[in-house]
């Protein structure tokens, strides 16, 4: 059988098990097993079916006032696993500040007591990967007040410059409930961040489904050497190329995405989460699981590629456009639907002119994207929602 064969029917094959895999009821915790994904391997995951406290072997727990000058103090009794679930719960409660100064001016120290607790979660030291797709499920709580994220730091430097990855923040922009995917690192300014960041308000979601806060959705992170991509439930939602997360001269490490990170689940209350004093306590924040993808071969992953593939390809999913990029020469593009039948075919003189091309004529749906590279013909999966 010809390679060019093998492999689109390999992809067919793959394709529609993708399309019609049964789905788990977005009510309830997922208890199917873990999604395989071709050319992946699942290298690590926490799937929260214990009963009690989180496994101590990926998870330390924040303690105190920690970060934004939010308003919950940071405490263990607020992260249980019940149900097949991580349940991190916000209390209105009053809790004594040990730490507390009169007259400091420092907020850690300034407040005799806090009038919130919640719970962060983290894994330095315990888990911790470069590249690879990690994939959380989480049901999150969208009152007033209420901080929940879903978030990666680097192993090493200070922050910004260490890198941090928001797979997922809901809080308030300018009053307005906003679901935001951002990428943020180094400037010259210390603690200063430069940030790449989507925001979507919660309305964009509510307004397609009424029921989406009552939900479980799942957020996702494709990180490889050359990009990260956060997307939510299969929509792309930012991308961000590596070659511009560069720190400030003389600050190490020069790029904080092409080391080693860790994760953050987070339910804070306050500050960028607005004024919870009219909101009903308690709050809930539950995940599902958390689960680390990565190839099987070595730990870079293309977004949209088979092993053979050296193509970069974003947005994926997209809508009116693409970006088409590879090391080597490309000869012709063609997108063709799964059958293999040409929809769009790109000239060779468009291709040496732009990496950018339009989609405006294809519809939502599934496709194959064949690269002539020389002697080779490369083949990935497209994604299209408008």
């Amino acid at each position: 059988m010809p390679k060019q064969i093998f492999i689109f029917l390999l992809f067919t094959l793959i394709f529609t098990f993708d399309l019609f895999a049964v789905q788990p009821d977005p009510y309830q915790p997922d208890s199917q097993i873990p999604t395989e994904y071709s050319g992946m391997n699942l290298v690590w995951s926490d799937e929260f079916n214990a009963v009690g406290k989180p496994n101590a072997a990926y998870w330390i727990y924040e303690n105190g006032f920690v970060r934004n000058e939010e308003l919950q103090w940071y405490q263990s009794n607020n992260a249980n696993c019940a149900n097949g679930t991580l349940i991190l719960e916000a209390k209105r409660e009053r809790k004594l500040n040990p730490n507390y100064v009169a007259g400091s001016t420092d907020w850690k120290k300034n407040r005799q007591y806090a009038d919130y607790t919640s719970a962060c979660i983290k894994s330095p030291g315990l888990v911790k990967y470069q590249f690879g797709r990690i994939e959380v499920r989480a049901r999150i709580n969208t009152s007033k007040g209420s901080w929940p994220a879903i978030w990666t730091l680097g192993e090493t430097g200070e922050w910004p410059s260490n890198g941090e990855v928001d797979i997922m923040e809901f809080y308030r922009v300018s009053d307005v409930p906003t679901i935001l995917a951002n990428v943020a690192w180094g400037t010259s300014t210390r603690w200063s961040a430069k940030w790449d960041s989507s925001k979507k308000p919660l309305s964009y979601f509510t307004g397609k489904d009424a029921n989406w806060v009552a939900k479980f959705h799942t957020w996702r992170m494709d990180w490889n050497k050359d990009s990260i991509n956060l997307s939510l439930d299969n929509e792309l939602i930012n991308y961000t190329l590596l070659n511009q997360t560069i720190n400030a001269t003389g600050i190490t490490p020069q790029n904080p995405f092409l080391q080693k990170h860790y994760f953050l689940l987070n339910l804070a209350i306050g500050s960028n989460g607005g004024d919870p004093s009219q909101t009903t306590f308690p709050l809930k924040y539950e995940v599902d699981y958390i689960r680390v993808y990565q190839k099987s071969i070595s730990s870079d992953i293309k977004p949209i590629a088979s092993e053979l593939n050296k193509c970069v390809v974003y947005p994926n999913p997209a809508s009116n456009y693409i970006r088409v990029q590879h090391p080597e020469t490309i000869n012709s593009i063609e997108i063709t639907d799964l059958f293999g039948r040409v929809l769009e075919n790109v000239p060779p003189y468009s291709i040496s002119n732009s990496d950018i091309f339009s989609l405006s004529g294809l519809k939502n749906g599934v496709y194959l994207l064949k690269l002539k590279v020389g002697n080779a013909i490369e083949v990935s999966k497209l994604i299209i929602k408008k």
